[in-house]
C-alpha cells in the first residue's frame, strides 16, 4: 500500500501560506523610516572610510568552500560505515563509485590550482 501524498502537500501549503503570512504582515505594520544610514550596504560593522583600491583575493573564498564541500562529502561515509554489513557488495560497489567522483572532483580542483596558494 503506498503513501498518499495528501499530507505532505497539506504540510507544503500550510510553510508556504506561513511564509507569505509573515511576509505580509511585517510589510504592512513594519517600520517604513528609510534613512540612509538603513540604506547604506553592512560590512562588518565597520564603517568604509575609502573605496578599496584593489579587489580582495577569491583564494579565500575558494579555500572555505572547497573544504566545506569535501568535508560534507566526506562525512557521507558514516552512514555507509553503519550500514556496511546490510549492504554487502552493492554497498562496496557504491562506496568504490562514491570514492572514484570524490577522486575526479579532487584532481580537477588540484589540476586548476585551487590548492595552491602564493
Amino acid at each position: 500500500m503506498g503513501m498518499t501524498p495528501l499530507p505532505i502537500l497539506i504540510m507544503v501549503g500550510l510553510a508556504v501560506l506561513f511564509g507569505l503570512l509573515v511576509m505580509g504582515v511585517t510589510a504592512i505594520i513594519g517600520p517604513k523610516k528609510p534613512t540612509p544610514e538603513k540604506l547604506a550596504p553592512y560590512e562588518c560593522g565597520i564603517q568604509e572610510i575609502e573605496a578599496p583600491t584593489r579587489r580582495f583575493p577569491v583564494k579565500y573564498l575558494l579555500t572555505g568552500m572547497l573544504f566545506i564541500a569535501f568535508d560534507i562529502e566526506i562525512v557521507s561515509f558514516y552512514p555507509l560505515a553503519i550500514l556496511m554489513h546490510q549492504l554487502k557488495v552493492f554497498g562496496l560497489i557504491e562506496l568504490l563509485v562514491f570514492l572514484l567522483v570524490l577522486g575526479i572532483g579532487y584532481v580537477y580542483v588540484w589540476r586548476k590550482g585551487a590548492f595552491s596558494w602564493e
